[in-house]
């Protein structure tokens, strides 16, 4: 189905009919599949239910009582679009069955994220509301290229020109200057001015939300929480405000902090590409394999929050610089051409839990992940790590084999 804002045919409302009702069924049987487990936690529910409903800007704009604007990336500061009373939604979508829809019309080995990302946005209507504003980062080729796929749909483009070199002068004086242009957009928008004190306090905000899923990783490698209930509440980040979601957080850490050992499997580190729900056919087969992630570099997992926001000045212009340098010099996105903190930080986290290997996940198409897994492999090897490498896409068709590799992985750890 060609993407177009002209309405469908009766043909056309057909297969969308369709679809439909093949998404929600994929949502919910991913959401029924996990309360059905032995080890789940009632309050994960929360989480669930944000998880359960497909994306929809409209719907989530109606739920939340504020503006919201996507964004293709973790690396526009979340504090920035809450300072001026908006919420920002990061379109990372998981669903295979919604990709037929745009299954015409775009490359054939596409980024399964992005292609379901369309298909998400061809399913719920085409056109944005007037004046609607999309955030890209120019992180990787298929997120520069997205606004390009999803032509006619009647949003702003606004590019955040993210350099790909961390360590220079040069580079994070360009994105601190790409900050205060995005703080110029939002003041724009929403006919506000930025208050510092407005400013500090959504900093707060994000920094009680990024503390309290920094207690749920540490539960996770104390084997307390099961690797795929850490990703159900990372991947449910900003599918609601962030201060409820917090709360909802603080509950889920003091029932899990009261259980005893919850996961059982040989642990493993987790590397790659996103996982979004409801696409969890790796984690699920991690596990069948008798193996548990309790700890990840997902930026839709442990990285959906960077870090915290370390400033000493206290003024309009610290503030903005601490966020630009957070977002920036503290991201290890595989599209940086200077990244030797990403493996150093996964050599650490393996020292410190005695996690013996790594399993690192390509989606099709991915090629960040896939140029760097050569050589995080040859290194991590080195150091006397075993490394699995995993290329995969949302259909289940792989799965029996993937299977087959993940066991005979897990035997040599």
């Amino acid at each position: 189905m060609p993407q177009t804002n002209n309405p469908p045919n009766q043909a056309g409302q057909h297969l969308l009919d369709q679809v439909r009702a093949q998404v929600l069924a994929e949502h919910q049987a991913q959401a029924d599949a996990l309360r059905q487990r032995s080890d789940y936690i009632p309050a994960l529910d929360y989480f669930l239910d944000l998880l359960a409903r497909p994306l929809s800007l409209e719907k989530m704009r109606a739920a939340i009582g504020r503006p919201v604007m996507e964004q293709l990336c973790n690396l526009a500061p979340y504090e920035l679009f809450h300072a001026f009373g908006v919420h920002p939604v990061r379109m990372g979508c998981g669903c295979n069955s919604v990709q037929r829809l745009v299954a015409s019309g775009n490359p054939v080995l596409m980024c399964p994220v992005m292609k379901s990302n369309l298909g998400m946005q061809r399913l719920h209507g085409q056109a944005g509301e007037e004046g609607a504003v999309r955030v890209v980062p120019t992180s990787c080729d298929w997120v520069v290229k997205y606004p390009e796929m999803a032509r006619q749909d009647g949003r702003e483009t606004h590019f955040l020109e993210l350099p790909h070199s961390r360590q220079s002068e040069k580079g994070q004086q360009r994105w601190l200057e790409e900050i205060y242009g995005f703080a110029a957009l939002l003041e724009k928008k929403t006919g506000k001015k930025l208050k510092r004190q407005r400013l500090l306090a959504s900093i707060e905000a994000f920094m009680r939300a990024w503390r309290a899923l920094q207690e749920l990783a540490d539960l996770r490698r104390r084997r307390l929480i099961p690797g795929i209930f850490f990703m159900v509440v990372a991947n449910s980040f900003m599918l609601d405000a962030v201060e409820p979601w917090t709360e909802h957080l603080g509950q889920l850490l003091e029932e899990a902090a009261s259980r005893r050992a919850a996961a059982t499997g040989r642990g493993i580190f987790l590397a790659g590409s996103p996982i979004a729900f409801p696409n969890y056919k790796l984690p699920h087969l991690i596990e069948e394999a008798g193996m548990d992630v309790c700890a990840d570099d997902l930026c839709t997992s442990e990285r959906v929050l960077p870090g915290a926001v370390c400033y000493d000045d206290p003024s309009e212009h610290g503030l903005l610089r601490a966020l630009s340098e957070r977002y920036h010099r503290g991201c290890i996105c595989p599209t940086f051409a200077d990244n030797e903190r990403r493996v150093n930080s996964i050599l650490n986290t393996c020292r410190q839990n005695d996690i013996q290997g790594v399993v690192y996940h390509v989606l099709k198409g991915c090629h960040p992940c896939d140029i760097e897994s050569v050589t995080m492999g040859e290194t991590l090897k080195q150091h006397g790590y075993k490394f699995l490498r995993i290329e995969t896409d949302f259909a289940k068709e792989d799965s029996q084999n993937l299977l087959t590799r993940l066991e005979a992985f897990g035997e040599i750890l």
